[in-house]
Parts: C-alpha cells; sequence; structure tokens
C-alpha cells in the first residue's frame, strides 16, 4: 500500500487547497450580514477539516505543521463550534434539522480529525485543537443520544457515533452509560443485513458503504467481530454488482443513487480494511478484498483521478498502510440469484445483464459502455407496464421466467349511499369490484453466448396493444438495408419487421426481429418516458407469442 500513499496524499493536498481558499470566508461571513450563495451548512466543513488535518500531522505532505493551515484548522473549528446549535445537533439544511443522523455522521468525521491529533501530535498547539474537538464533539453527542432518525441506515450512523463517545468519554462515567445504554436501544432492533449481504435500502451506489462503516467503526469500539460479517458479506456481494465496464448497478437502489452511474472508490478503504485485518476471514474471501481495493487504486492513479477520500482513515489504521497487494481486479465472471431482492446478476466473458423481479424496467444488458434496458408497456385501467408477480430461474441457470397476471376491473355502484357526495371523501374501499378479464402476460429471458433472446407471449384478454420496449442509447446509430440514423433523445420508432443494428461506443449489435401491428407507443397518462435514451418498439396486439434477440457482433 505504501507505493499508492503518495497518490493519496497529493489528492488530499489538492482538495486542502480548496480548504484553504475558501477559508477566507470561514472566521467571519457568516456573521458579516452578506448574501450567500449557498444553504448555510456546517458539514461541508466538518468533511473538509478531516483531510486538512490529515496532511497536516502527514509528515510527507507539504502542508506537514504548517502554520498557515493550523489557523485554518483552529479558525474552522471556531466556526463549526458558532453553526452548532444551542441543543448540539446540526443540520443537513435541505431537509433535516437538529437531526441526530446528520450530527452523528458530522460526529464521525469530526472523530478522525480528533484520533489523528490524539496519535501524532503531541504539541501546545495539538492540545488546542484536541480541547477545540472535545468540545464540539461532547454537545454534539448530547443531541444524538435523545434525538431520531428517518431512514434504516441512519440508526447504525448514530449507533456507531454513541458508542465512539462512550469510549471517547468513558471518564464520565453517567454520560458513557447513557450513550452505550441508547446505543442498546437501536441494536435491540436488530440490524437489517441479510445473508446474501444486502441492506434494507439496496444502495449500492451509496448507502451500503456508509452501513459498512458504521460496522467496522462498531466493530472497532466493541471488538465483537458480529459487525464485520455484515460488511463482509457486503463487499463479497458488492463484487457481484460490478458491471462489465467497472461501474457499479445500481437499479435496484431504492434511494437517490438508482439508475446513476458510480463506481466503487468509495469502497477502496473497506476492501483495504477487510483484506488486511488481522482476523479470521476466508482465504477466498481476502483474496477477492485484496483484489478489488487493489483495482480500485491502481486503476485510479493510472487514470490520473482524485484518489478515493480516506487518507485520515489510512492513518489511523497503521495495518492498512503496510499491507501488500498480491491480487488485482474485480470478478471477471459471476452467476447469482439474490431471492430476497428479486435480482438475478450475471457476469460473463462478452457483457452482464441484471433481471429485477417486481419492476417495470426488468432486464439491464450491458456490453462493455454500452447499457440497453428493456420494459413492456401494459395499459389496462391503472397499470401502465409490465411487472412480475413470480420470477423462476431455471436449472441450467441460463433462463429465467416471469410471469404477471392483471385483473381488468371497474368500481360499481356503493350498496349504501355514501357519507359524503365529494368523490376524494368517499371511501372506495367499500365499493364492490367488477372484474371483467385477466391478462397473462410470460417472459422467458434466455442468456445466449453473445446476447439475450425473449420469448413474450400474452394470453387471456385479447386486443390488448402491449408493447415491448428495447432502450438504447441517446447517440447511437442505427441502420439496417432501409435506413440509417443517429437516435435523438426521448424519440422512439416502431420495428416493424427485420433486424436493425445499433452501433455505439465499440459496439455493434443486432436487434430483431420487429413486429409491430399497431402505433401505439404508450398511454398520455401515468405512463414512463425513455426520456434519456432512443426507445425501440415492438408492437402486438394479444394473444401473442414473439421472440426478439438483442446480441453482440464481433468485428
Amino acid at each position: 500500500m505504501n507505493r499508492y500513499l503518495n497518490h493519496l496524499i497529493r489528492s488530499t493536498e489538492r482538495s486542502v487547497e480548496d480548504f484553504l481558499r475558501l477559508q477566507i470566508q470561514l472566521p467571519g461571513s457568516f456573521e458579516s450580514g452578506r448574501i450567500q450563495s449557498e444553504i448555510l451548512e456546517g458539514k461541508p466543513t466538518i468533511y473538509a477539516l478531516a483531510q486538512a488535518v490529515a496532511v497536516y500531522e502527514q509528515q510527507n505532505s507539504k502542508f506537514y505543521r504548517s502554520k498557515k493551515l493550523y489557523e485554518a484548522i483552529n479558525n474552522a473549528l471556531d466556526f463549526i463550534k458558532r453553526y452548532q446549535r444551542e441543543d448540539g445537533s446540526f443540520d443537513y439544511p435541505s431537509c433535516n434539522f437538529q437531526s441526530a443522523a446528520d450530527t452523528s455522521f458530522c460526529f464521525k468525521r469530526l472523530m478522525y480529525g480528533y484520533r489523528l491529533i490524539e496519535k501524532y501530535d503531541d504539541t501546545e498547539e495539538g492540545e488546542v485543537l484536541k480541547n477545540k474537538y472535545l468540545f464540539i464533539m461532547k454537545k454534539a453527542l448530547d443531541a444524538i443520544v435523545i434525538g431520531g432518525f428517518h431512514t434504516p441506515n441512519h440508526r447504525w450512523g448514530i449507533c456507531a457515533a454513541l458508542l465512539q463517545g462512550a469510549n471517547l468519554f468513558r471518564f464520565d462515567v453517567e454520560f458513557s452509560e447513557k450513550l452505550k445504554n441508547r446505543a442498546s436501544e437501536y441494536l435491540r432492533e436488530g440490524i437489517d443485513g441479510n445473508e446474501d449481504g444486502e441492506y434494507a435500502e439496496r444502495s449500492t451506489g451509496n448507502y451500503n458503504a456508509v452501513v459498512n462503516n458504521s460496522m467496522i467503526t462498531m466493530f472497532e469500539e466493541t471488538k465483537d467481530i458480529t459487525f464485520l460479517g455484515y460488511v463482509k458479506r457486503n463487499l463479497h456481494m458488492m463484487l457481484t454488482y460490478i458491471d462489465s465496464d467497472d461501474s457499479i448497478f445500481t437499479q435496484n437502489s431504492t434511494r437517490q443513487d438508482q439508475g446513476k452511474k458510480e463506481y466503487a472508490d468509495k469502497y477502496f478503504y473497506q476492501f483495504l480494511y477487510m483484506a488486511s485485518q488481522k482476523v479470521e476471514l476466508e482465504e477466498s474471501l481476502r483474496k477477492e478484498f485484496d483484489a478489488a481495493a487493489h483495482k480500485i487504486i491502481k486503476d485510479n492513479v493510472e487514470r490520473g483521478d482524485i484518489a478515493p477520500d480516506c487518507l485520515f482513515y489510512l492513518m489511523l489504521h497503521d495495518f492498512m498502510l503496510q499491507h501488500e497487494f498480491k491480487q488485482y481486479g474485480f470478478l471477471e465472471t459471476y452467476r447469482v440469484h439474490y431471492k430476497d431482492s428479486g435480482v438475478v446478476r450475471v457476469k460473463n466473458h462478452n457483457f452482464c445483464y441484471s433481471i429485477l423481479h417486481g419492476k417495470h424496467n426488468f432486464l439491464f444488458i450491458k456490453f462493455k459502455d454500452t447499457p440497453i434496458y428493456v420494459r413492456i408497456g401494459e395499459s389496462i385501467g391503472p397499470i401502465r407496464a409490465f411487472a412480475s408477480d413470480t420470477i423462476e430461474v431455471l436449472q441450467d441457470d441460463k433462463e429465467c421466467v416471469l410471469t404477471s397476471e392483471v385483473e381488468s376491473q371497474y368500481y360499481l355502484p356503493f350498496k349504501e349511499a355514501p357519507e359524503s357526495n365529494d368523490w376524494w371523501k368517499m371511501d372506495h374501499t367499500k365499493r364492490e369490484i367488477l372484474v371483467t378479464s385477466i391478462l397473462k402476460i410470460q417472459v422467458r429471458i434466455k442468456e445466449l453466448e453473445d446476447g439475450i433472446r425473449l420469448h413474450v407471449s400474452g394470453a387471456g384478454l385479447d386486443r390488448v396493444p402491449l408493447r415491448i420496449q428495447v432502450c438504447i442509447p441517446d447517440g447511437s446509430i442505427i441502420e439496417n438495408e432501409m435506413l440509417y440514423m443517429k437516435t435523438v433523445k426521448g424519440e422512439g420508432m416502431v420495428l416493424r419487421n427485420g433486424l436493425i443494428h445499433v452501433h455505439h461506443d465499440v459496439n455493434n449489435l443486432t436487434i430483431g426481429p420487429g413486429f409491430g401491428t399497431h402505433e401505439f407507443c404508450g398511454h398520455y397518462n401515468g405512463e414512463e418516458r425513455n426520456t434519456d435514451g432512443y426507445t425501440l418498439f415492438f408492437n402486438e396486439y394479444t394473444p401473442f407469442k414473439k421472440q426478439l434477440e438483442i446480441r453482440l457482433n464481433e468485428e
């Protein structure tokens, strides 16, 4: 790891240079009456402080014991102290005020800064900074211990801060016990990590890493290795959520990272921690984590990117700095079915794909940097798209069957007069429902050597204009013997017959054959639109049985 330390230091220095440029605003700007262009918030300064203290205490940094940086750190702590609410809390001013959860996240970063000074600095200047840190953190704990939360991951950020605080202020026995007792109340709920390694929010792009951090912290504060079990399982699972272009598959997330293109940099220090931690760990997993950490940091250096924000973390864990990488790379192939979340993830040597149970966008395929997804428009009453009721992975693990049944329903008049004639005040659950028919859809997804074959059938209710939608990136070139054009975001076409060739990035794909017995491409009300890409429509009335393929052509 030592060979990458310089990269971490230089990247952190660049961030600290920004911190110093902004420092001129910190001491008094929020009291000067000047109109602020951004929301007033303490968190960015608190997060930047951990980076600043890291290079201030790092002997190989140009900022080592810099007087200018010391003054900036000192002033920043004064600003944080002024910004902190009287009850000790910090706001997340876009939505959370007097927030114990956001205060716990701030506490975590403050703790990193404090421990760096405690470990590396025994000067009088260091003592001044430590005392300021302790004052702010003690006050923050007063808010954390009585506060609440909004989301599942908040609980573990709060719990980790409480356990850190209990140990930090252990000399104040009554206060320490109060913090530990509150942490026990959270832990009594049970941690929301399943055997697959998935947390409740399924947030591969962000909150998995947040929860892992809390689990590691709680292990360090309690020495209870159970907490590392959650991290181990999640990191192993995360390796099966990395696509062929090294980005993370985020479409199944329940949080704001859903659909965003994220990379594994935020998991770097966690892979490294588990690979270098001197606890019992399966050798196969240790190799996986070592290889993943090595790939993240090595590729980061070679791209010339900013290093993952974790220098302060490594400086607090000598065993991480001393780790010698032996492996390199993410998993080359995988094939998993996560039953709890209804996700099938496959990566082979040519492409990767995901099948999502119960979701409108049910199939995602990625050929290197070319993403494609598939959905089926189905307008029956309030229903606008197919979503599976059942999922079955067949024995060879290369075929999956999704099915759904949708009733065509209508309200009937109340048996007795309602209390109000206002439609919005009526209790419509008391109405009888008339079911006139049922539409059954089956989708069979078959993995080929070079792509995917879809068998789609619709039965039961007839004359329903279904539309299979293959969504491709905008800016792709599509062509066949009759046309050549560049796709435009938000637009689409019905492929009535034949094949279409799609050129995107370095990939050349063939999709089809087409079918299009109607031109209906979606209901005007409530139907999701592919506004970020171009849509190929394959349209047919029920009943029908159709097949189409999405295949990679070798150049």
